[in-house]
């Protein structure tokens, strides 16, 4: 079974690092097994989390990442982007901030999925959910920023 990368925000704060195989928006938990190299002594290898307990969700190339990268925070001069998508840019109630495209963004749902704009961006998709989000930017097709 294939497992997703994953990078868990917690809405505690606390931040988890695995692979799922069973995510789904619609469901109300999902299984994180733990990378062992990221496992702590005390924990175990597999948890469930609940969305409910969620702020978000990266689904990302690697778990080292690049702490020293800088994301782009522009939509100016990113690659042209189809009408079907939309640019937003969310605000996490905790003042983070997430820039990209969403295929559907509905405020009445659990939480929506973007795209980052960068694409050397570590994360491939995110999943934001809707309790952890302090703003909505939707941006019109043909604005910059």
């Amino acid at each position: 079974m294939l497992r997703k990368k994953v990078v868990v925000k917690l809405d505690n704060g606390k931040i988890l690092k695995g692979r799922t195989s069973n995510f789904s928006p619609t469901k109300e938990s999902f299984y994180l097994h733990i990378e062992e190299k990221l496992r702590e002594e005390d924990k175990k290898d597999v948890v469930e989390v609940k969305l409910s307990s969620l702020k978000v969700v990266f689904f990302v190339k690697s778990h080292k990442g690049n702490k020293d990268y800088k994301k782009v925070r522009a939509f100016e001069g990113q690659p042209k982007i189809t009408p079907s998508q939309r640019k937003v840019i969310v605000t996490c109630k905790d003042g983070e901030k997430l820039y990209g495209t969403t295929l559907g963004y509905n405020p009445n749902k659990k939480g929506f999925f973007i795209f980052p704009i960068d694409p050397e961006d570590n994360n491939k998709r995110i999943f934001v959910i809707q309790e952890s989000v302090k703003s909505v930017e939707l941006k019109d097709f043909n604005e910059n920023n």
